[in-house]
């Protein structure tokens, strides 16, 4: 069926105070979402002016600017860092996020909460903190778009793309839209 071709994700999560700047769930999910023909979004690789130039200029510039205590030139540097990640969740269909309760983010909320606003699936990676979420989440995201693992999101990704006998849940009916429907012949 490949319901998920020709759509586009972003991936949320902490960046500033995650283990390797979150690149390792993102490394490892970029070639899954590739297989199926999903357009990737991942803010460690905005290409700026045709350079990939984030983790090499960008990131310890603006270190280096916080750490001199140049913040209206961090100002400057993050503006244009916010709206790609914005822009990029925008013209997104879904998003896949790493909620880590434990580490403090900002433009994560931000993101799926724009996202949540649009009506677009937000799929939440929790881990084993499902009791421990802020119960704020259970009133903006439907409880089966929350994950204990990678797997389960993955295998759920892999049933909305590929099962023909899957039905869309009501938070999935809400959510997702696949451009595929007789609406389309």
């Amino acid at each position: 069926m490949n319901r998920l071709n020709g759509l586009a994700c972003y991936l949320s999560g902490p960046i500033d105070f995650a283990e390797n700047r979150g690149c390792r769930w993102r490394n490892d999910l970029e070639p899954f979402l590739q297989k199926k023909n999903v357009r990737v979004f991942n803010p460690l690789k905005h290409t700026f002016y045709g350079t990939q130039d984030l983790d090499t200029h960008k990131r310890p510039r603006m270190e280096k600017l916080l750490q001199e205590g140049r913040y209206e030139e961090l100002r400057g540097e993050m503006k244009l860092l916010n709206h790609w990640d914005l822009r990029s969740v925008d013209i997104s269909s879904f998003l896949i996020v790493n909620y880590d309760i434990k580490i403090f983010t900002c433009g994560t909320h931000e993101e799926i909460f724009n996202a949540n606003k649009q009506m677009k699936p937000v799929l939440l990676m929790i881990g084993d903190n499902r009791k421990k979420m802020p119960k704020w989440m259970y009133g903006r995201f439907p409880p089966d778009h929350m994950f204990e693992s990678w797997e389960l999101l993955k295998n759920y990704l892999t049933t909305i793309d590929s099962d023909p006998d899957y039905t869309l849940s009501t938070a999935d009916l809400k959510r997702w839209l696949f451009f595929d429907g007789p609406h389309m012949q």
